[in-house]
């Protein structure tokens, strides 16, 4: 297909008696090794014509090797869930530091779905993935990942009852496995577009609004887990606590509706919803005043502020991608 955002236009030339002839652009030609005599393969999604220089999935023999030596581990996290997203297929870690940092390594391995350590030596630990995307489901990731945020948002209006932020952070770090499957299938469908519109009818703005969505969920998931701490570590009395656990209901609410919304397409509600967003903002605003002397209250504020935020943002998602 051609670049996201440049557009060509060719004339539709008469052949003979049953064809027609359309010229490439010869960027595209170069840019894909395409020489005279290769086959391009067409899908018919109506009514475009999609061009494709494979006929389904592309090979993928992809491998990437980080050498750790000298790097902080969070660098080191975030070249592996690089390397997982940009969907290759080994991934392999390299250096003399491979001894004493394979035990923190390792679990983040395990956190990413379908990749697993198939080798480990002293100086190399080599992980694979399995991941077979004709049995991804975009619908029942998403619907995970809105089932673990709501058991999230259940907890944290308990915190002042009983601290589970725990067991909301083990939550979190679910949600943040399924987010990178999500990303790392996006990717892929950029990569693939022709499989992807023929397997699972996505399109380019489809893959993008999954991009969109799965990022603004786990900015909720953070926020929610985030707010969870702050009520474990703030001071309020029975009274203020009570009032503030009735905000985080009508925030709850709030996201439950967008998320209804989403899954049953439903425009309406999505408006309806956002217009008391700012209800939300405000009685946010009003205990922040009204408890101002309390010690962290500002943090626990700004974060349930940020919560409402992200909740309006897969709300745009909504609105701007049906």
């Amino acid at each position: 297909m051609f670049g996201v955002g440049k557009i060509e236009y060719r004339k539709l030339i008469s052949f003979g008696k049953s064809s027609y002839v359309v010229s490439l652009p010869k960027a595209w030609v170069r840019k894909n090794k395409l020489e005279k005599g290769a086959l391009i393969y067409f899908d018919e999604k109506d009514p475009d014509l999609i061009l494709s220089i494979t006929g389904n999935q592309v090979a993928n023999n992809r491998e990437v090797t980080i050498n750790i030596d000298g790097k902080e581990m969070r660098q080191i996290k975030r070249e592996i869930i690089g390397g997982y997203i940009k969907n290759n297929k080994t991934i392999i870690l390299a250096g003399n530091d491979i001894k004493d940092k394979a035990k923190e390594i390792q679990p983040i391995i395990q956190s990413l779905v379908a990749l697993e350590v198939m080798e480990q030596t002293t100086k190399k630990i080599v992980a694979k993935d399995f991941l077979n995307m004709d049995d991804v489901s975009t619908k029942t990731i998403t619907r995970k990942i809105d089932v673990i945020i709501r058991s999230m948002f259940e907890d944290c209006k308990n915190m002042f009852i009983e601290d589970t932020y725990e067991s909301i952070n083990y939550r979190d770090n679910d949600v943040n496995k399924l987010v990178f499957l999500m990303f790392r299938i996006v990717r892929y469908g950029f990569e693939n577009a022709s499989y992807m519109i023929k397997k699972f009818g996505l399109m380019a703005i489809d893959l993008s609004n999954l991009w969109w969505l799965a990022f603004e969920l786990e900015s909720v998931a953070d926020e929610v887990k985030r707010t969870a701490r702050f009520m474990g570590e703030i001071k309020l009395n029975k009274k203020k606590q009570e009032e503030y656990v009735e905000i985080l209901n009508k925030i709850e609410r709030i996201y439950l509706d967008i998320m209804k919304a989403y899954h049953t397409h439903d425009l309406p509600l999505v408006h309806s919803v956002l217009n008391s967003r700012d209800e939300a903002m405000m009685l946010c605003d009003k205990f922040y005043l009204e408890n101002k002397p309390i010690e962290k209250i500002a943090f626990l504020i700004d974060r349930t502020k940020a919560v409402v935020d992200h909740v309006g943002n897969v709300g745009r998602v909504i609105y701007l991608g049906f």
